[in-house]
Formats: C-alpha cells, sequence, structure tokens
C-alpha cells in the first residue's frame, strides 16, 4: 500500500468513509489509493461489522495448521501409506474413516501434504484436456481475401491506466493489415464492431485463420465455436483454426505482431485515444511505403484488392433449401425436434439451424454451410459429425 508519509490507519478510515457514499465510484475510489477492489471490500466489511477497530490489521495466522495434526495420526497415514506406495490419499483416508470410531481425521489436502514432506507421494498423473473439434482449412491463399488473419496482444497500458490490447486483422495474401484497433475490451461486441466497420469498407473473406482463444474460440463448446465465430459461419465465411502449441500456423500475424511489438511497445506516451493515432500511422506505413519480400519488395496495398463477396449485412435469416426443415434455437442453446429438446449450444442462439432426414440414417443437423451432427435418437443430442471438416484433437 503506497501510503507514504501518512499513517496508515487515518488512510484506511478516510478510505471507507468515502467508499460508504454511494455516489463514488468504489473502483475508482480503490483506485486512487493504490488497492485492489478485493482489499477495498474487506476494509469496508470489517468497518461495518466492527468498526474503526476492524481496521487494525489482522493476524495472518492460518485458521488450520498441517503441520500441527496429531502425530498418532501421521503414524497411522505413514504406517498405512509406506508399504502401498501406489495407493493414494483419498484410499488411506477411507480406511482411516472406517477405523476412526471418533478419533480425528485430517481433510485429504492434509494428508497429501504429510505425504509429501514424507517423500512417498509419488508423480501424480496429469490428467488429459477434454478433446473437441478444431475445425481446420489449411488453405494457401492465391489472392487477396481468400484468408484474413485475426488476432488480439495485449502489450501494455496507457498514461490513463487503459490497457492497450490492440485488435489485429489483416489479409494473409497480401500482407495487408486491415486494422489495428485498441478496442477497449477483448470481447465479442468489440470484435464483431471492427469486423463490420471492415466488411463494410473491403467486403468479406473466404476463410478467417485465428487461434483458439476467445472470442474467437471456445473449449467449452463442442465444435469450439463462439458468438463471434457462428456470426461468421452465418454469413458464409469458414473457419481455420490453427492447432494448439503452434503459432507458426500462423506465422505471418505473428511476424507483423513482433515488428509492431519491437517498434511501438513502450514509446507511446499518451491515452488510449492517442495510442490509436499511432496505430493508424504505423499501419499507414506498413501497407504504403514499406516494401515486403514476399511481394518482390511491393508495398502491400498495391497487391491488396477488395474483395468480390459483399457484406449483406450484420443480421441474415439463414436459408436451407430443399430437403430441410428449419428449426429455431433458442436463447439456452436449444431447438424442438419431434416433440423432444435437442441441444447444440448458446453460440447458435437466435439462428436457425437445417434438418435433413437420410435414407434409413439419423437427422442430420446443418448449421450454414457446417454440418454439425447428426441426432442420437437414444439420447436426443447431437453427435458431430467429422467428415465435414477437417479436424484435429489436441494431444
Amino acid at each position: 500500500m503506497p501510503f507514504k508519509g501518512s499513517d496508515v490507519m487515518d488512510v484506511k478510515k478516510e478510505f471507507v468513509l468515502k467508499a460508504l457514499d454511494r455516489h463514488v465510484n468504489f473502483t475508482e475510489l480503490c483506485r486512487e489509493y493504490g488497492i485492489s477492489t478485493k482489499t477495498g471490500y474487506k476494509w469496508r466489511r470489517r468497518f461495518v461489522n466492527e468498526g474503526y477497530s476492524g481496521l487494525a490489521e489482522h493476524s495472518r495466522k492460518p485458521l488450520n495448521n498441517s503441520r500441527g495434526m496429531p502425530e498418532p495420526a501421521s503414524v497411522e497415514l505413514l504406517r498405512i501409506k509406506i508399504p502401498r506406495p501406489s495407493w493414494g490419499a483419498k484410499k488411506i483416508l477411507a480406511i482411516c474413516k472406517r477405523n476412526s470410531k471418533g478419533k480425528y481425521i485430517p481433510v485429504r489436502s492434509t494428508v497429501e501434504r504429510l505425504f509429501s514432506r514424507a517423500g512417498c507421494a509419488g508423480a501424480r498423473r496429469r490428467r488429459k484436456a477434454e478433446t473437441g473439434i478444431i475445425i481446420q482449412q489449411r488453405v494457401v491463399p492465391e489472392k487477396p481475401n481468400d484468408v484474413w488473419t485475426v488476432d488480439f496482444k495485449g502489450w501494455w497500458y496507457s498514461r490513463n491506466k487503459e490497457k492497450a490490447n490492440p485488435l489485429t486483422i489483416r489479409d494473409e495474401f497480401s500482407k495487408r493489415i486491415l486494422a489495428i484497433d485498441a478496442v477497449e475490451k477483448g470481447d465479442t461486441a468489440s470484435a464483431k464492431k471492427v469486423f463490420v466497420r471492415l466488411f463494410e469498407e473491403f467486403g468479406m473473406p473466404r476463410i478467417i485463420r485465428s487461434d483458439n482463444g476467445p472470442p474467437f474460440a471456445n473449449a467449452l463448446n463442442y465444435w469450439g465455436l463462439t458468438r463471434l465465430s457462428v456470426w461468421w459461419l452465418s454469413l458464409g465465411i469458414r473457419l481455420d483454426r490453427i492447432t494448439p502449441g503452434h503459432p507458426e500456423q500462423n506465422g505471418g500475424h505473428e511476424r507483423m505482431r513482433r515488428d509492431m511489438k519491437k517498434e511501438l511497445q513502450g514509446q507511446i506516451d499518451g491515452t488510449l485515444g492517442e495510442h490509436q493515432n499511432v496505430f493508424n500511422e504505423w499501419l499507414h506505413v506498413f501497407n504504403t511505403v514499406r516494401p515486403h519480400e514476399a511481394l518482390d519488395m511491393k508495398a502491400p496495398s498495391e497487391v491488396y484488392k477488395k474483395s468480390e463477396i459483399k457484406f449483406p449485412g450484420e443480421h441474415i435469416e439463414l436459408k436451407y433449401g430443399e430437403g430441410f426443415k428449419t428449426r429455431y434455437v433458442n436463447d439456452r442453446g436449444y431447438f424442438n425436434y419431434d416433440n423432444r429438446r435437442v441441444f447444440v449450444g448458446n453460440p447458435f442462439a437466435g439462428y436457425h439451424v437445417g434438418l435433413k432426414a437420410g435414407v434409413d440414417t439419423p437427422m442430420e443437423i446443418w448449421f450454414s454451410e457446417l454440418l454439425l451432427g447428426k441426432i442420437n435418437p437414444d439420447g436426443w443430442l447431437v453427435e458431430p459429425e467429422y467428415n465435414n471438416v477437417k479436424v484435429v484433437f489436441k494431444s
């Protein structure tokens, strides 16, 4: 707490009195006093419950001390563990509880720490992460707007403590940077606003390549989709995800960001708006002045041309054609079929999916041009169909 030249208790008293004023922005107040909001809430709560005495420093001694386990309990646990090194704390605790008869029984974490200190914990196996579909196109662009690449990169804070987290978008073929936007938040709404502007100005690409992080992808959705990427699909844009841990698959974008970081990080002393002005100037020089070896020393703007795929508008109604039935996905990610509720996920909320019945095969579920899978009538779930997309699994 940077309270130089001040009595800490006086500062705390001053803070809590201001914090009780409902007209005061609590987050800004904490920032003014150089403390976290967690600390601010703690001080205010203690003041309300205990008065000024509650602002005094409390003892940091833990309420429970694992090293204070009664010696007989430690001996008993180790007596069971040492001859059976493959048994974990959970099994050994179950045995102790079975034979406890009212005796002291520690919690599992305490037992694990005891075994670790005694050198008989053993190596813990890492549980593999759940695997999901990573949609990949692995296309080498042959002309402008075949592939756009996109990424966020948070580097520094402005003079006003605003995070400079620019959204960078470029055309893979021509190397032209289409946007460097210092958006206030790295969420779907902020990113979508930038893409609407670019689609209106340049048209749309065939494919958008990104990493597997939000707001472009979401590991909790089986297809790795988010509201933003579902919107791209609804416009007919295909997705291309890089393999986790392989940034070289988006190497051109990584190189551009590295150049931007090298030339700009720590060089801008201003607000977020002033950062944006510098970003715009850097983008202009990169696109129109700087020669690029991969373009025979031409500048990206000499190669880039606007897309022939026009932007139809932010909101469109999907059409599936003959042989399809359409179903609306509600705000909880369900659609109705045969008097049953079928779940596809919240990213599809507000859109229509297409249902196509095969000959003696389960019902297919489509979203725009993407085959999501087939309905399993046993559990009324959508089982993903891998033949429609190139997929890889996380190792």
